[in-house]
């Protein structure tokens, strides 16, 4: 039996998991849900995290909510192709839910057709919410492919449509999100300029201003944020900022790449390409100083032709 306080645990992580995302479960808290009620969403977890192969056996006793999330996953993980997904659940979160799974696996003019068609759903049940759902997604990818000026035009149409509903929370991230990409694309005067009009403080956020004010050589600047963003939260994108800040010669030294290929390894793992795009320039810098081709040719093989 699970105590009431695990039990609250693991039923928010479970509504998270439901939502169309990918949940680490310990396995303490997988044991407690397979001697539960919990049993099915244990074996959803480990299909996962690939602990089980398939689930078959087990497809019979899932309700609406778990045989969705199935699916979810053997899209995922390359089992179910769109058109399937697609005839099985043609609604806007199933567009949506593709769109996001599709610039995660690299494959970003498929995100951006998806993305596309949900929009044209949502205007015609004019569902204003959803409307700036695919919007906002639109931005991201557009970011991601460096399309800047599309980018800045999708986001103006997004601006609009938060301003009409006034939608402060989405008013924000989008603001985060354009200087985000601004950054990435060293536009960097430009990125403040969005940064800084966000209104809700969050470690993200102060770890890309530290970012900005690092390439504009303002080091006390960036120092400061990158402080708060580590108040507020740990992660190797931090620290990485941190050991370079205080470290002149932080190109040459073991310690750096070290946490560079940590940084890598995570963006990959958990995050959009995005992610790991915006840490590869650092290692390439690095490798460059070190006088390393070899390796940066087999980093960018690697990458670029297994994607």
């Amino acid at each position: 039996m699970l105590e009431d306080g695990a039990r609250t645990k693991i039923a928010e992580k479970l509504d998270t998991f439901y939502d169309h995302k990918i949940v680490a479960f310990s396995s303490e808290e997988i044991a407690s849900m397979e001697r539960s009620t919990l049993v099915l969403d244990a074996k959803l977890v480990l299909y996962q995290d690939g602990e089980l192969k398939d689930l078959r056996y087990y497809e019979r006793f899932f309700d609406a909510r778990q045989r969705r999330k199935y699916d979810e996953l053997r899209f995922w993980k390359g089992e179910m192709s769109c058109q399937q997904f697609l005839e099985r659940y043609a609604d806007f979160e199933a567009y949506t839910f593709l769109a996001e799974t599709c610039y995660r696996h690299h494959d970003l003019f498929a995100s951006l057709d998806l993305w596309h068609k949900g929009l044209e759903m949502a205007q015609k049940a004019m569902n204003v919410d959803q409307m700036l759902e695919a919007l906002s997604g639109e931005v991201v990818t557009r970011g991601i492919l460096y399309d800047v000026e599309g980018m800045l035009e999708v986001a103006g149409q997004a601006r609009r449509l938060a301003l009409q509903i006034g939608s402060d929370k989405a008013l924000d991230w989008l603001c985060y999100n354009v200087g985000a990409s601004l950054l990435e694309a060293d536009r960097i005067d430009e990125a403040l300029d969005h940064l800084l009009a966000c209104r809700s403080e969050s470690d993200l956020l102060h770890h890309k201003l530290a970012l900005c004010y690092e390439k504009q050589g303002k080091i006390d600047r960036a120092q400061e944020h990158i402080e708060k963003a580590r108040q507020l939260d740990s992660s190797i994108f931090y620290e990485v900022v941190v050991y370079r800040l205080t470290h002149p010669d932080h190109l040459r030294e073991d310690v750096y790449k070290k946490m560079l290929e940590d940084c890598l390894q995570e963006a990959q793992d958990h995050y959009h390409c995005g992610f790991f795009l915006f840490h590869l320039r650092y290692m390439l810098d690095v490798l460059e100083a070190r006088h390393e081709y070899k390796e940066a040719y087999g980093l960018l093989k690697r990458y670029f032709f297994t994607i």
